[in-house]
């Protein structure tokens, strides 16, 4: 693979090497997107590598990711600000989510948001921070480290949905992101789209987002689009005939700004209204196709895992927390 047709447009602008699995900064300029585009398409699409905050593009959620992303129709809780706002018609007035990703390479994730009601309105706040710990800082010509910097990401939102009818709601997000890169700093304006609909169909319910819209990152006056994503989603629910059982599978089809368009698959099997396991598959990745996990649901608390292969670079475990009141 080609590591160089991969990365972001601010690395592109910089030397990295890139030797034994581990990073080297050669320059400022690290974004965070390096190790998030891995995961992209095994025939490397020309548009690859042009957007900037790609951390947008790791999934939030236990659930979700185990779901393979499959989530734009199904978002019915908090994480619902992160994917579809459209499904917070469906969460509980007030609950609250957290969770935790320990991604690849020591890179981590923590994401939280909190739903609650204005008239006629059910309202969401949301974080999501992204990480790459201490990195040595290394000029052009230095062998030796001349310091250490903190990468990070930072996104904070604002969600509010609307039931437009029994079976149709939309909502909208609105999202503020900053970007730090040693001594560079950049901010973006972003906003999310959704509508969620149930179906003729009983148990089938479609769902219709447009992600990542807005202003562009700039660095030294030159911008970078986010990573702007369509999706058509579909899932369909249904009870078994043994008590307490139920059966999910979800399908969503995703058009990228910068890569070719994909597919993503999950299934859920619940037991007893207690414990649900999980499959999902993502096309065309590679890295990061197969994902796996599993939630337990008690009363107003619900707890999801998730684990992500990816390959030989390493595993992803997500862990989030759900409480409803």
């Amino acid at each position: 693979m080609n590591i160089i047709k991969i990365i972001t447009p601010k690395i592109m602008a910089h030397a990295i090497k890139f030797t034994g699995g581990r990073l080297t900064i050669v320059r400022l300029g690290l974004a965070l997107g390096l190790l998030v585009s891995t995961g992209e398409s095994r025939a490397v699409s020309a548009d690859a590598g042009t957007t900037s905050l790609n951390f947008l593009k790791v999934a939030v959620g236990a659930r979700a990711a185990a779901l393979g992303g499959a989530f734009s129709a199904i978002s019915e809780d908090a994480s619902a600000c992160f994917w579809n706002p459209a499904g917070l018609t469906s969460t509980p007035p007030n609950e609250l989510f957290f969770m935790q990703n320990r991604w690849i390479a020591d890179i981590s994730q923590s994401a939280a948001s909190f739903t609650f009601d204005v008239p006629r309105v059910r309202m969401g706040v949301s974080m999501n921070y992204f990480g790459m710990g201490d990195l040595e800082r290394r000029g052009t010509n230095s062998v030796l480290p001349d310091g250490v910097f903190t990468p990070f990401d930072l996104a904070l939102g604002v969600s509010a949905a609307y039931q437009i009818n029994p079976d149709l709601s939309a909502g909208v997000t609105a999202r503020y992101v900053h970007e730090s890169l040693d001594s560079e700093t950049a901010e973006a304006t972003l906003f999310d789209i959704g509508i969620r609909s149930r179906t003729m169909i009983p148990g089938l319910t479609a769902a219709f987002t447009v992600r990542n819209l807005g202003t562009e990152l700039k660095y030294e006056s030159k911008g970078y689009p986010a990573p702007r994503l369509v999706s058509l989603g579909a899932a369909y629910h249904r009870l078994l005939p043994w008590k307490g059982s139920s059966m999910l599978v979800c399908a969503e089809l995703e058009s990228p700004n910068d890569n070719d368009a994909r597919i993503a698959l999950g299934a859920e099997y619940g037991f007893r209204e207690f414990i649900y396991g999980r499959l999902g598959y993502r096309s065309g990745l590679a890295y990061e196709a197969f994902s796996y996990g599993f939630g337990i649901d008690y009363l107003k608390l619900r707890f999801d895992y998730a684990f992500v292969p990816y390959s030989d670079i390493g595993n992803s475990h997500r862990f989030s927390f759900f409480y409803g009141f």
